[in-house]
């Protein structure tokens, strides 16, 4: 049977588009970006454009400065929106349509020919879910059936039928009002995807690899969005001549912040090269004062982040290893990562950590979705005998605080281990054990550092084509006095950038520019010639 759609059906159709705002949408997406526009200006333009287009509507707060607003839209405002409001409110929208487009308000390059292209593959084959994929988000909407909106409320509400009302979700807030992310629709959708009509409109040059968001959710994006239109971005066809031509382009503001906030280690491990340059037997630590004036350095700059403690040496060692956490979360823009051997902590401790994201989730805004804090216990072995050879003695503490993690923080707890030559056999059993415990696994290649330690890799799993080092592209590295080196891989402080004490964040972050310059063009100079480290990604 042909299942699809007679061209004559479509000549007046009804077709409106929801552009959602919600607690999410950030200030960047009503600032200027272009000729006096903003995102959000922008993306009702092109939603206007969008082909059977009847109304759009714009889903904000309550808040929201209305003189900001674009006129023409069709406004509805809640004190908050959450999935289960916004699925009820698409699906309301969608009685008597045709077909319903949905995205988000702060995406300012949404395509409308690659629109054309979707609602033509959606209404052909009579696709109750349409959606495109390959590009950067943003550039695309998802498109709902009529049914399919009320279809997926259905799901949703099923699915949180059982719990009680208080039970908390992955991130730590009531289920039934949990914040609505970029891809609700598609998770709700998963929980019974064999059900549903799916197209997919698939790009010919598969973009993923290059993790944009072209949305204005953060400074790091107004700035990429500006840019990218500066340089002549209109319509998603052009984004991969203009990538592949540009790298510069990308290089926006520091995301990722290694700081090293402690010098000594419980640990000597064999598959670390801090015992052989560090000094991890002596107690120095990052004052409490100092390190505070780093995290709001870095809101001051980059306007949100991730920061990764300890980069060398165990934070449970530092006098105030409490403050220093808390420190992080009283501030939202930021999320935490506490990279640990699991030894040195206390329940209590613990406890006081849980209590202290739960108060800050509700104030928390961007940082990639991330969980105020996570935790990562490297424990690099399944079985006491290979822990014993790789880290030393604490085998049992360590594997009981990770069950202690899990415990108060089951949605951000990872363990990882390190894969190399000739224990694979243990890393299979490692894994298969967390994974039964409910645990995040992460399975870490190995790093020698450019040379310093010996090869043991299990495998070369690089890319064929080498591209510009992610952590050149994204991170920072803060050492205990304050350094700033080139990257992590830099132990003996060949490329010291300068001290953020004493220099700026954006004099320090544009001395990097030039070796991420010199990636670009394919000149790989000191310890960058021998890394393989380049194609790795941190949160």
């Amino acid at each position: 049977m042909d299942n699809r759609r007679n061209a004559d059906t479509v000549r007046d159709m009804k077709a409106p588009v929801v552009l959602f705002g919600g607690q999410s949408l950030s200030p960047y997406a009503l600032e200027n970006l272009t000729q006096g526009k903003s995102a959000l200006a922008l993306a009702v333009e092109r939603a206007r454009s969008f082909p059977h287009v009847s109304d759009v509507y714009l889903f904000l707060l309550d808040t929201i400065d209305e003189s900001l607003l674009p006129g023409g839209c069709i406004i509805i405002k809640k004190p908050q929106w959450t999935v289960l409001n916004l699925l009820e409110s698409l699906a309301e929208l969608s009685q008597g349509q045709d077909l319903l487009y949905y995205a988000w308000a702060d995406c300012p390059l949404l395509d409308p020919d690659l629109t054309q292209a979707m609602a033509e593959r959606h209404l052909r084959w009579a696709s109750e879910y349409t959606f495109a994929d390959g590009w950067p988000y943003g550039f695309a909407p998802e498109l709902l059936a009529p049914s399919t909106a009320a279809i997926l409320l259905s799901i949703y509400k099923n699915s949180i039928g059982a719990q009680a009302s208080t039970e908390t979700s992955q991130r730590g807030e009531p289920v039934q009002t949990g914040l609505v992310s970029r891809d609700a629709l598609f998770q709700v959708l998963q929980k019974d995807i064999n059900s549903f009509d799916i197209e997919t409109e698939i790009s010919p040059v598969d973009l993923r690899s290059y993790r944009l968001t072209l949305a204005a959710d953060s400074k790091r994006n107004h700035i990429l969005l500006k840019r990218l239109i500066d340089a002549g971005l209109d319509r998603a066809d052009k984004a991969p001549e203009l990538l592949k031509a540009h790298p510069e382009l990308l290089r926006t503001l520091p995301a990722f912040f290694q700081i090293q906030v402690s010098q000594p280690c419980p640990q000597r491990c064999t598959l670390c090269p801090y015992p052989q340059f560090g000094d991890p037997s002596l107690n120095a630590f990052m004052s409490l004062d100092a390190f505070k004036s780093i995290l709001d350095k870095i809101v001051a700059f980059s306007g949100e982040g991730v920061i990764d403690l300890s980069l060398w040496g165990e934070i449970s060692l530092h006098p105030q290893a409490v403050e220093l956490i808390v420190a992080v979360l009283e501030r939202p823009e930021l999320a935490l990562i506490v990279e640990t051997s699991g030894i040195g902590w206390t329940a209590s401790q613990i406890e006081r950590f849980a209590a202290a994201a739960r108060n800050s989730a509700p104030l928390r805004r961007g940082t990639n979705n991330l969980p105020p804090l996570s935790w990562i216990v490297s424990l690099d072995a399944k079985s006491p005998e290979r822990y014993r050879e790789i880290r030393g003695t604490g085998y049992d503490e360590a594997n009981r605080f990770a069950d202690l993690l899990l415990q108060h923080f089951p949605w951000a707890t990872y363990v990882q281990a390190i894969r190399v030559k000739g224990a694979e056999d243990d890393i299979e059993q490692f894994y298969h054990h967390w994974k039964a415990r409910g645990a995040e696994v992460i399975i870490q290649k190995y790093d020698y550092f450019s040379g310093f330690l010996p090869q043991k890799r299990a495998g070369d799993i690089s890319p064929l084509i080498r591209h510009p080092c992610w952590h050149l592209l994204r991170d920072m590295v803060i050492l205990l006095d304050g350094t700033v080196t080139r990257c992590k891989e830099d132990i003996h402080r060949t490329d010291v950038l300068g001290n953020i004490f004493t220099e700026t964040m954006d004099a320090l972050w544009q001395k990097a520019h030039i070796s991420y310059m010199e990636h670009a063009q394919k000149n790989y100079t000191g310890i960058c010639k021998d890394c393989d480290e380049y194609y790795t990604f941190n949160f």
